[in-house]
């Protein structure tokens, strides 16, 4: 698994087609929190929300980067294709990790707020399970589900906007809500932690049934 983690890594930074989503979110970023004072949570959901958004563009572009006859080889290799889908996952959330971080240090550097160890802490969990949601969505957005790229970018945008604006759905919309509300953040963590398991419920399934659709289509 960390051979095939490193490969995959070493893929997608060769190819830089981890450029384009992450320009992307330091653009978002720079526009919604540059230069904001108000409470910091609410600043955090701005961050979250283009979290989500890279992360779908990030995943699908790392499951992309090997064409098929390349990535039938590893899965040869590798001897499992679910090996081969865990690894394009956690090389994934490697670069959400590192949005996390940039989405936590640039809004207390360009704007005015009172920092506190439990919003920022919450605004991390924001971010990480926005991202689980948003890896889950691009892996059924990759070529191992929708063959056609053009459908594929529709698909992705489609389901991102669905998760944002799908009121009783948890996890994404709730938790971006409850942000923007008057509660403490100390108030917020027993939700948020139900938020977490939701999140990384949606990215399980999401793993299982592209493992499934891509099984079959080999």
């Amino acid at each position: 698994m960390t051979a095939l983690y490193r490969y995959n890594m070493a893929t997608v930074l060769h190819s830089q087609r981890y450029v384009p989503p992450l320009v992307f979110f330091l653009g978002l970023l720079a526009i919604l929190t540059s230069s904001d004072n108000g409470p910091l949570l609410e600043v955090y959901q701005a961050s979250a929300g283009s979290v989500l958004a890279c992360s779908t563009w990030i995943a699908a572009a790392v499951v992309n980067v090997e064409e098929p006859v390349g990535r039938a080889m590893v899965v040869v290799n590798a001897r499992r294709s679910r090996d081969v889908l865990v690894a394009a996952v956690a090389a994934s959330a490697t670069f959400c990790v590192g949005m996390t971080l940039i989405g936590l240090v640039y809004p207390v550097v360009s704007g005015s707020h009172t920092v506190t160890w439990q919003a920022v802490a919450l605004g991390a969990a924001a971010q990480l399970i926005c991202a689980c949601v948003g890896i889950g969505l691009g892996l059924l957005c990759s070529r191992l589900v929708i063959g056609r790229p053009g459908f594929s970018v529709v698909a992705g945008l489609a389901l991102v906007l669905a998760v944002i604006l799908a009121k009783p759905v948890p996890p994404v919309y709730p938790m971006l809500r409850s942000m923007s509300g008057d509660r403490s953040p100390a108030g917020l963590v027993l939700p948020f932690a139900g938020y977490g398991l939701a999140g990384l419920a949606v990215l399980a399934a999401a793993t299982a049934l592209t493992q499934y659709i891509a099984t079959r289509g080999d």
